[in-house]
């Protein structure tokens, strides 16, 4: 799974996933008008038994399966997204206060919606403090639909994917 892009059929959309030498470095959902769609089997039962891997593992080993460019700033805010739990939701404060930048809220704001990992790094999971779902990179209907896919009962992240 090195050095190409693969594409990932899901009850969301199409996803792109780019793999490096170093690990997983792109996973976004496909503009429906330039999308290259080919057979996806042989890569879903790869990335299924990565995905296996990568929620099983601890935060350090899930950052170590990554291979993200970004700021320091934009890492830090990355990092932090992956340790909010399946089903919950957090709000930009909660990140900004987590890396020790209380007042960076807009800051933080800007480095979820660049993030390069959508749905493994979670950043649909931050949502404002005064309510609602906000803004979402790829629209707030599907980030509707992940949250309450997340919220239901005993869901996780090979679930999410399966039954495409």
């Amino acid at each position: 799974m090195l050095d190409t892009d693969y594409f990932l059929k899901t009850r969301w959309g199409t996803l792109r996933a780019s793999f490096g030498s170093n690990g997983l470095n792109r996973f976004v959902f496909e503009d429906c008008s330039s999308q290259r769609l080919r057979k996806d089997d042989s890569f879903r039962d790869t990335f299924m038994h990565w995905l296996s891997d990568f929620q099983n593992s601890s935060i350090d080993k899930k950052w170590g399966k990554l291979s993200l460019k970004g700021t320091d700033f934009q890492r830090q805010v990355w990092r932090a997204l992956l340790e909010i739990p399946l089903g919950s939701q957090v709000n930009y404060n909660t990140i900004a206060t987590r890396i020790g930048r209380p007042n960076a809220n807009r800051a933080v704001g800007s480095a979820v919606g660049a993030n390069p990992i959508t749905i493994l790094i979670p950043c649909h999971r931050v949502v404002p403090a005064s309510g609602g779902t906000g803004n979402y990179r790829w629209g707030s209907e599907r980030k509707q639909s992940l949250l309450e896919m997340e919220n239901s009962h005993g869901i996780d992240l090979i679930t999410l994917f399966q039954n495409a």
